[in-house]
């Protein structure tokens, strides 16, 4: 008897959870493409253009007109919900064809408008949005779906930058990281941020030389690719997240963490690890991969590699263990942080930011310019440039956002 109980259950059990249903919104129109986010992104290169339609949620018996207008005065709640700094884009810098759209009968997706704008008219590194609402629907008796009634067309200037190249023997040191007076000897919160281009990687994954050093501090607070114990050398690793006094290094909690994918070469990745004194967060391209609730809070140093080591391995660019497990490939804009940045921070400034922004320690732009002594300048102003341990080689024409 129990076990006939026991499979009607499971067969209910089965039914119920094995005929989930889309969500059932009823008849109803919305932007498109706004369903899981309203953020529609628009790269600008140049003239650019985008075409923005209207979805019905079933075939349409008529044909059925709908109105769209900019809503600027939707801008600023938009900003306070996701913790953007987003401008409206200056006039004369876009241009919008047409207020309507129609949905023939028997189909379910609209007619466009189309958005225009010039890259030339807009600012590098500034975060511009042009919220466009439907404000009208005639033909049938169809609701708009409220939380889809707008598309937030988030438009980034596309620009052209150079970029370092490593190839595998090359790498930057920051001097200003040492000593007992550094500024990230003991960091509460902490961003730490690097766009790379990988152009190969070692085919050696159980040796030392397969490791492809990125930014940071030798079993401190590194990302690198491979570990040299078997791991794929193309997968990123956050090795380690260490956590803790800085006097007392073998008190500090240490996070290891892994992007499961396999990355290709040839394609630029943005990369961040975020700690705001409880939980420390890693991102790719914008979009967290990776959370931790730390054990005990503390803080992060970034001056050196931790103690015991029998060389002077402070924070490097490129390589660790010494002049060792160099990075093959190309750099870009590398910054560090004393405050904890927002995903939507992260999103905003993968291409640029201001240098003079709030909590900046140390910004490398790596975008082909040099000082009289051969160091790529520390953008912020703090002296913390990074010297080159041989002549840089510099690739042109990198389009950011890639």
């Amino acid at each position: 008897m129990k076990k006939y109980i026991y499979f009607c259950f499971l067969v209910l059990l089965l039914g119920v959870t094995g005929c989930k249903k889309a969500p059932d919104f009823g008849d109803a129109v919305y932007m498109t493409g706004t369903l899981q986010s309203s953020n529609i992104r628009f790269l600008v290169d140049g003239q650019s253009s985008m075409g923005l339609t209207v979805t019905s949620t079933n075939k349409t018996g008529a044909d059925v007109k709908i109105g769209l207008k900019e809503a600027p005065e939707l801008l600023a709640d938009f900003n306070a919900s996701t913790g953007r700094n987003c401008i409206l884009p200056p006039e004369g810098s876009y241009t919008i064809e047409g207020t309507e759209v129609v949905i023939n009968s028997g189909k379910t997706q609209s007619t466009q408008i189309k958005i225009s704008a010039d890259s030339e008219q807009l600012q590098e590194g500034v975060s511009y949005c042009l919220p466009i609402s439907i404000t009208s629907v005639e033909g049938e008796d169809l609701k708009v779906l409220e939380t889809s009634r707008t598309a937030y067309v988030m438009l980034t200037k596309v620009i052209t930058v150079k970029a370092a190249y490593l190839h595998r023997n090359n790498c930057f040191d920051i001097p200003g990281f040492g000593g007992e007076d550094s500024p990230v000897k003991a960091l509460s919160q902490m961003t730490l941020e690097m766009k790379v281009l990988p152009v190969s990687f070692p085919n050696t994954p159980s040796s030392a030389n397969g490791i492809s050093s990125l930014c940071g501090c030798e079993e401190n607070f590194l990302f690198r690719f491979g570990d040299g114990a078997g791991n794929p050398t193309n997968k990123l690793q956050l090795c380690k997240g260490s956590i803790g006094a800085a006097s007392h290094p073998d008190k500090k909690d240490h996070y290891e963490s892994w992007v499961e994918k396999e990355f290709e070469t040839g394609h630029w990745l943005h990369f961040a690890a975020v700690y705001d004194g409880q939980y420390l967060r890693v991102y790719l391209d914008g979009e967290q991969i990776h959370f931790v609730e730390t054990n005990n809070g503390g803080t992060i140093n970034l001056s050196m590699a931790y103690d015991g080591h029998t060389w002077d391995d402070t924070f490097a660019i490129g390589r660790s263990v010494g002049y060792q497990r160099f990075f093959d490939g190309y750099i870009s804009e590398c910054r560090v942080w004393n405050v904890a940045r927002t995903p939507a921070e992260l999103q905003d400034g993968i291409c640029y930011v201001d240098p003079t922004s709030e909590g900046l320690v140390a910004y490398w732009r790596f975008n082909g310019e040099t000082q009289d002594d051969g160091t790529v300048l520390d953008m912020t102003g703090h002296g913390y440039n990074a010297h080159p341990y041989k002549a840089i080689e510099w690739v042109d024409n990198q389009k950011c956002p890639f």
